[in-house]
């Protein structure tokens, strides 16, 4: 490139500081505008891949769009802790979350609510191999109390539906973790069935949202894997909305979400295509059980720990 002479310059920059400054200027009405047409914004832990978190999340903004006439973004979450985040420093409105989610941010934020609560459903499922469950000796049945002397795999240690919940069911069946020999956390859910499948583990425990109680194990692999073990149908998930007693047009715009889910049944198109993505049969107000009595259970529960969810051996 040729040698541009000094003087020359500000007949250079000037065109483009004037393109810059009209960028600047322009900008901030765009965001404005986006900003002002947005009700409620939404997030949820990504448990799941994030293309599978997105079309499920699609369907149910789109659902509540037109319940309710309000537009409802989704905001995507790196991970737990992020999703957690986003609604303490108030980025988002709601979020869809587990046990511990729902436990974390009633404590953390006065202005939190359980807005709905899934109608009971889920299940923890403990898969293990099929030829162990062949071996078994005669009149041997498996149980909870397997996982005794065994390799055992959660979800995140964030996860209710991986994690705490199955560490419930063992305080339950009176077995304390220490009977593991060994535990870990795999982050994402759909990860666990291979790990017992390929011999890195012996059992792991993934959630049911329905009958189906090999849900979460791939056609590959089901001549490999049996369920070991099923607990019975409670609650694990629930939507917290941010309440702002002052602000009454918020509080109308969660009203309205409320009913929205409570409406939501499979006798419409759009009722099915929303619960069979999440595999509940529906939501439900919150009860005196659902969740004060389970974060009550979490509080005991996570004292043991320190008061940080974690597997003995992560």
């Amino acid at each position: 490139m040729a040698w541009i002479g000094l003087w020359r310059w500000p007949l250079i920059l000037a065109p483009l500081l004037l393109l810059t400054s009209c960028t600047q200027e322009t900008s901030p009405d765009v965001s404005a505008l986006e900003a002002t047409s947005i009700d409620l914004r939404i997030t949820e832990p990504p448990w799941e891949p994030q293309a599978q978190m997105s079309r499920r999340m699609e369907h149910l903004t789109t659902y509540l769009k037109a319940s309710t006439g309000l537009t409802v973004k989704y905001i995507p979450a790196i991970n737990y802790d992020h999703s957690y985040s986003l609604m303490e420093r108030g980025q988002a409105d709601l979020i869809l979350v587990g046990v511990y989610g729902g436990y974390r941010l009633l404590k953390a934020l006065p202005d939190a609510r359980p807005l709905v609560v899934q109608k009971p459903s889920y299940r923890v499922v403990m898969l293990g191999r099929r030829r162990w469950m062949e071996n078994l000796d005669s009149g041997e049945e498996p149980s909870l109390a397997s996982v005794k002397g065994r390799r055992v795999g959660f979800g995140s240690r964030f996860s209710g539906s991986t994690f705490l919940q199955p560490m419930l069911a063992l305080e339950e069946e009176g077995l304390d973790p220490s009977v593991m020999a060994y535990c870990s956390h795999e982050p994402l859910q759909r990860h666990l069935p291979i790990q017992v499948a390929n011999g890195q583990l012996d059992f792991v425990f993934v959630p049911s949202f329905n009958d189906q109680q090999d849900h979460f194990v791939p056609e590959s692999l089901r001549d490999q894997l049996a369920v070991v073990w099923i607990g019975t149908p409670r609650r694990n998930d629930y939507v917290i909305a941010l309440y702002r007693p002052e602000d009454s047009q918020r509080q109308e715009h969660l009203r309205l979400v409320q009913q929205a889910f409570l409406n939501l049944d499979r006798s419409s198109l759009d009722g099915r295509v929303v619960l069979n993505a999440r595999g509940f049969p529906g939501y439900e107000l919150p009860t005196p059980e659902f969740p004060q009595m389970t974060n009550q259970r979490l509080e005991s529960l996570l004292a043991m720990y320190g008061g940080r969810p974690i597997c003995e051996d992560s």
